[in-house]
């Protein structure tokens, strides 16, 4: 417990060293009691920080009960104590309060209440004065106040920087965040509150932690914030359930604002956390675990694994490192861990505190090679072509203007619009809504307050009014790769245009066996394309399709600008455990880098990484408030992409997704994958 805190220069230290924080805001809040919090659920959340490698909290916006320092004395989590003083109606730094000495004594006394009920604690490494409040003589009288009753400890103030240790700023850009802190040169900075966790969030977590560990100034960040601030209530409207049960039982629902004829409310802006009401960690919480692992691996060229240590006070050889080297269907994976060697207040011995994976031999997408022309395509895998002797029959579709095709297994039918819009496979029809190009992805809420569907929303029905310009018919060989294998298969091909201003190619290769390689080729012709919301395709299956097993990352929800915590393996669950059920229903469930996908007995192989999305309704269900108002189980919507746009990670009122992580409509694009059933 004994501690020096000091700021030397532009570097926060802590006992003499440069100490990253990595750090969470929490308010106080449970689901049945509201701000009252019980001490098993205080320490189950920070036991969860613990185990999500937080070691620093800030107590937003006001001390927190007493027992929570002792657990952070105890476990080992430094602690931004936080003055209950904020006058945000009136705006930050705001003179009304900040300035008119009628309130002095008032700021006063919550400075000086705050520093001698917790000076004593360990854990207190920053006096917050308070949080978007007023500026001016009232923050200097705190300021002083702090700095006489414990000058060992610096104050912190976001609303009059003058009279702050460290520069804060908040919810910037992470270039945005470097350009500041290299400006700043008077003393360190951070970020108070960043990636704001609302819904599907908390994208381009590690943009962020490359610069802070890159530069000595950044003292560090804390995510807005830690729980959900839900409350159980009853889907019937009967009174509430007092108790200190954190279990969301089955005839309730996770309310907020509005929910209670509440006027004015704000809406779900509080169901912004990293953990659920109940404490159940979201998709976005093992991407922080990972994130802020305080031991970072990185693979030599010699093949050697250097492990770096970012902890300041906890040596390497506290952990047993292990690996494992996975070996599946032929790409090899080595995962490196470093586990507690012994138990901890927070975790038993054997706990996984860091990993990391490295891909040692990568997967093979095989590629078909068709006869006739020297186009290439990947994806069609021996064992996906059988029976050499076999023919596929061909016949022109009278009812729709398009091809039905016979295989030794059914039929498959093509109609005018290029839509696969039957698929039958030993007697049973696969298809509940045709196979067909599909762009658009429902808005998550940053992207809803990024006005995501207004900047994006020409690709809503972008497919849908599509123009066909022919459909062509013709039978070829496919020769095996690694073998003398000739299959016959009949490949139909469609080219259409998009009205958004580009041309679209479908092409439907069908084997003997039932199989579908399906290609689809875009080249824009217009310029100044706004982003694309996905590349892909769209299927609905029947609602029986509710087994998943696949090889991608996982298991959690994972997107491409949040999935460095999510690892590459076979994975296997109920399709009800493969969606997230966000309190307010949004786009969710992608798994990104898919080799292959399982849904009951349907297979995708791709041809490149994939990513999939599966749900047990539709797109234009999720109009609704709550998981339980959702119109479930009549078919499973099934979105196969080559790319989705990233959740985003930065604000929920208007910051858009990091570039990188978002689709260029102005480039062209290809993919292609294998549809077949076991």
């Amino acid at each position: 417990g004994v501690k020096k805190v000091e700021i030397g220069g532009e570097v926060f230290k802590i006992n003499g060293r440069n100490v990253k924080l990595r750090g969470v805001n929490r308010h106080e809040h449970h689901p049945r009691t509201g701000r009252r919090v019980d001490a098993a659920t205080q320490e189950l959340d920070i036991r969860l920080m613990k185990q999500g490698n937080v070691n620093f909290l800030r107590t937003s916006h006001y001390p927190d009960g007493e027992y929570l320092y002792e657990l952070c004395d105890r476990y080992g989590i430094y602690v931004m104590d936080e003055a209950c003083n904020e006058s945000h109606g009136y705006g930050i730094g705001n003179k009304e309060i900040g300035d008119n000495p009628v309130w002095q004594e008032a700021h006063v006394d919550r400075a000086a209440s705050l520093v001698l009920r917790d000076r004593n604690h360990p854990c207190v490494v920053l006096w917050s004065m308070g949080n978007e409040a007023g500026g001016g003589c009232n923050a200097k009288a705190m300021n002083d106040k702090i700095r006489e009753l414990d000058p060992s400890i610096p104050p912190f103030y976001d609303s009059d920087r003058r009279y702050s240790a460290i520069y804060d700023d908040s919810y910037l850009y992470p270039e945005e965040m470097k350009r500041v802190a290299e400006r700043v040169s008077d003393r360190p900075f951070m970020m108070r509150e960043y990636s704001h966790a609302m819904g599907n969030s908390m994208g381009n977590l590690q943009d962020y932690w490359d610069l802070v560990y890159a530069d000595s100034s950044i003292c560090g960040l804390a995510v807005w914030d830690w729980v959900d601030q839900g409350i159980a209530k009853p889907t019937d409207g009967s009174p509430l359930r007092y108790s200190e049960s954190l279990t969301l039982q089955p005839d309730e629902f996770w309310a907020y604002g509005g929910d209670f004829g509440d006027k004015p409310n704000d809406g779900r802006f509080c169901i912004n956390g990293i953990i659920g009401p109940d404490r159940k960690p979201h998709p976005h919480y093992f991407e922080m675990q990972h994130v802020y692992q305080p031991l970072h691996f990185e693979r030599e060229a010699d093949g050697t694994v250097r492990l770096i240590n970012r902890d300041c006070f906890t040596e390497p050889d506290e952990y047993d490192i292990t690996y494992d080297t996975l070996m599946i269907d032929g790409e090899t994976l080595l995962n490196v861990s470093a586990r507690l060697r012994e138990d901890k207040p927070w975790a038993k011995k054997g706990f996984v505190v860091a990993r990391e994976q490295f891909v040692l031999t990568p997967y093979i997408y095989t590629r078909a090679e068709r006869e006739e022309e020297s186009s290439k395509v990947q994806g069609v895998q021996e064992s996906k072509v059988k029976g050499q002797s076999s023919k596929v029959n061909v016949q022109s579709s009278k009812s729709n203007g398009g091809y039905c095709v016979t295989t030794d297994r059914g039929t498959a039918t093509v109609d005018s619009t290029g839509a696969l819009v039957s698929w039958v496979v030993d007697g049973r029809e696969m298809l509940v809504a045709p196979l067909e190009p599909y762009f658009w992805k429902p808005a998550n809420d940053n992207q809803i307050a990024a006005n995501f569907e207004r900047r994006l929303g020409a690709w809503r029905d972008a497919a849908a009014q599509r123009t066909v310009r022919s459909i062509n018919c013709q039978e070829s060989k496919v020769k095996g790769q690694r073998s003398k294998v000739n299959v016959q298969c009949s490949t139909i091909v469609v080219d259409m245009s998009l009205p958004i201003g580009a041309d679209y190619t479908l092409t439907y290769t069908f084997a003997a066996d039932g199989s579908i390689m399906v290609e689809a080729d875009y080249r824009p012709t217009a310029a100044d394309l706004p982003l694309m919301p996905k590349f892909g395709m769209r299927l609905r299956l029947p609602a029986d399709f509710n087994q998943v097993r696949y090889y991608g990352r996982g298991p959690w929800e994972n997107y491409p600008d949040r999935k460095r915590g999510a690892f590459l393996g076979v994975y296997e669950m109920p399709l009800a455990d493969f969606m997230v059920d966000y309190i307010h229903p949004q786009d969710n469930g992608n798994r990104c880098d898919v080799r292959w996908f399982e849904l009951s007995n349907l297979r995708i192989d791709g041809c490149q990484p994939l990513c999939i999305r599966a749900w047990d309704y539709g797109e234009e269900d999720l109009n609704v408030g709550h998981p339980y108002e959702l119109n479930r189980g009549q078919f499973v919507n099934l979105n196969i992409d080559l790319n989705v746009h990233g959740v985003g990670g930065v604000d929920t009122w208007g910051k858009r997704t990091l570039p990188q992580y978002t689709i260029d409509a102005n480039q062209p694009m290809h993919y292609a994958f294998v549809l077949s059933v076991k």
